[in-house]
């Protein structure tokens, strides 16, 4: 392969048009989302993970509406409210200044970060990949590949390659899912190239840059800190002696700016008991096959490249480092494992393409200019089985997340409205909770029981929310629990996804200490009435 460093203006036009051409076809399921919005019913934007997308709404309503500090809304038990998120207050703030709803700026951040993500990669793989050739193909590659998920037929989550379930796994998905996982992605690859650049020529600048952007990451996707530590350490530890000496001292350059958002982090987790216990929902890794597989094609083209480049005596260290970085920290022994492979896949499909390169420069075939499109095609099952999927469910009103759908009726956001109109901070809401999983998002209100992760002791909640709208549950339970936990207003479903046959009809045998404020066809909001009592 013959090298050179000169990038020239087609080179960059081919750039801008590849990440586009990538960023729209993630778009997809959104666009067709949109297009076949039923009559009667309002789209409210997601395909997928609908659960969390409503806890980055919630945060991006509380900025919209002028706060910097942020509530969990989807539990009940006291908070400091300490806690902040500056991706999500620039994204409310957005929405606050436009008057665009917060599901639309979502979006612009998800393309517009997605967009920068693989701009950013671009520029990255150029210290490995010497050509236009081989960066347009690296550029590809990050973008587009995936693993052999897309070959496992009926596989479940915990019994499939993790390109399936797993989107901070593969750049695609993370550019299809949300800009909480391509920002920090960014930021991780910043952090990594100024290092790198500190380590290469000692200018302390570039040392302070990347503790700026690691100063971001620890506010905005706090786990990362940790692969991104172990990165550069394993990376200083390789390169010994004066080399080694320097890129830890840029390391510990870095830490130093990045110190005191570090340091605010560790002081909000020790001092709010209900961010600790979200902290603490297990989500571990599976097996390490499964990792492997949802690679595919990249772990032996990396594999090529790695013995190619001890036989040229390339230094690939940090992209290494990063590989093996990723696979450990996914097997730390914390609750939150499997989040921590989020960025591996990058530094796989450049070692990637570096081996894939080195097959078409020592192929003596007329054809091996075909190879990477070969390759990538046969990596691409797994993103378009993702969308093909997501696309599917939401023509039959269903999101991957069970209980969560993507369409609700007039009705339902009629409810909404007069929830948002009518309610005051401290009211929280009951109700099922893929009802009560958008209230906090589109209401701005608090609730009992919405999201598996937010939610504190949610499977608790979920059995007393269950018990409530049960037919034979005693009035003494039902307005326990209202008073304990001071519950303003319940929802109560007549049809539909969330209505059961063993549901009470509070509508036909009314107890006094609910008041009908809000009435539909398809649901009836209640306000409570705290001074009865059922004896």
């Amino acid at each position: 392969m013959k090298a050179h460093d000169k990038k020239t203006g087609h080179e960059y036009l081919w750039v801008v048009l590849i990440s586009l051409g990538i960023v729209a076809a993630a778009s997809v399921p959104y666009i067709v989302g949109y297009a076949i919005t039923p009559a009667g019913y309002h789209y409210l934007g997601f395909s997928y993970d609908f659960d969390d997308i409503c806890a980055y709404l919630s945060w991006m309503r509380q900025a919209a509406e002028g706060h910097f500090f942020l509530q969990n809304l989807f539990t009940t038990e006291p908070q400091s409210g300490h806690g902040f998120n500056l991706l999500f207050f620039v994204l409310g703030s957005f929405a606050r200044v436009t008057h665009l709803p917060p599901e639309i700026v979502f979006h612009l951040a998800r393309v517009v970060f997605g967009f920068l993500l693989l701009l950013a990669t671009y520029k990255f793989s150029g210290i490995w990949l010497k050509d236009s050739r081989s960066r347009i193909i690296g550029l590809l590659m990050v973008g587009l590949s995936a693993g052999f998920g897309g070959y496992f037929l009926g596989r479940t989550m915990v019994n499939s390659p993790v390109d399936l379930w797993q989107p901070e796994a593969i750049t695609f998905l993370s550019i299809y899912f949300s800009p909480l996982f391509t920002l920090p992605m960014i930021l991780m690859i910043g952090s990594l190239y100024f290092l790198f650049k500190y380590a290469e020529g000692g200018d302390w600048k570039n040392a302070a840059y990347a503790g700026l952007m690691l100063f971001l990451l620890a506010n905005i996707h706090t786990y990362d800190l940790i692969p991104m530590a172990l990165v550069w350490l394993l990376y200083s530890i390789h390169k010994g002696s004066w080399s080694g000496f320097r890129a830890f001292k840029g390391g510990l350059i870095a830490s130093v700016v990045a110190l005191p958002m570090v340091a605010y982090q560790a002081y909000f987790y020790m001092s709010e008991p209900v961010f600790r216990a979200r902290a603490a929902v297990p989500t571990l890794s599976f097996g390490f096959h499964w990792y492997v597989l949802g690679y595919g094609f990249l772990v032996p083209l990396a594999g090529i490249a790695i013995w190619a480049a001890k036989k040229e005596k390339r230094d690939l260290s940090l992209l290494t480092r990063w590989v093996i970085a990723g696979f450990i920290s996914a097997y730390l022994p914390l609750p939150f494992q499997r989040k921590l492979i989020m960025g591996t896949h990058i530094p796989f499909a450049i070692l990637g393409t570096l081996g894939l390169v080195w097959l078409m420069d020592h192929l003596k075939t007329r054809h091996k200019n075909v190879l990477p499109i070969v390759l990538i095609f046969l990596m691409l099952p797994s993103n378009l089985r993702f969308l093909l999927r997501d696309t599917r469910m939401l023509q039959e009103n269903r999101t991957y997340t069970a209980g969560s759908l993507p369409y609700i009726t007039t009705d339902e956001m009629d409810a909404l409205q007069y929830l948002k109109d009518h309610g005051k901070p401290d009211d929280i809401i009951l109700a099922h909770p893929g009802f009560s999983c958008i209230i906090p998002s589109h209401a701005g209100l608090r609730v009992y029981c919405g999201h598996w992760g937010e939610t504190a002791d949610f499977g608790g909640k979920l059995a007393k929310m269950f018990a409530f709208f049960k037919w034979d549950t005693p009035d003494q339970y039902r307005l326990s629990l209202l008073q304990d936990e001071r519950i303003t207003y319940v929802v109560e479903y007549h049809k539909g996804m969330y209505w059961r046959d063993t549901n009470a009809d509070f509508a036909t045998e009314r107890p006094k200490y609910l008041i009908p404020v809000f009435e539909s066809e398809v649901l009836t909001v209640y306000r409570v009435y705290r001074r009865h009592s059922p004896h």
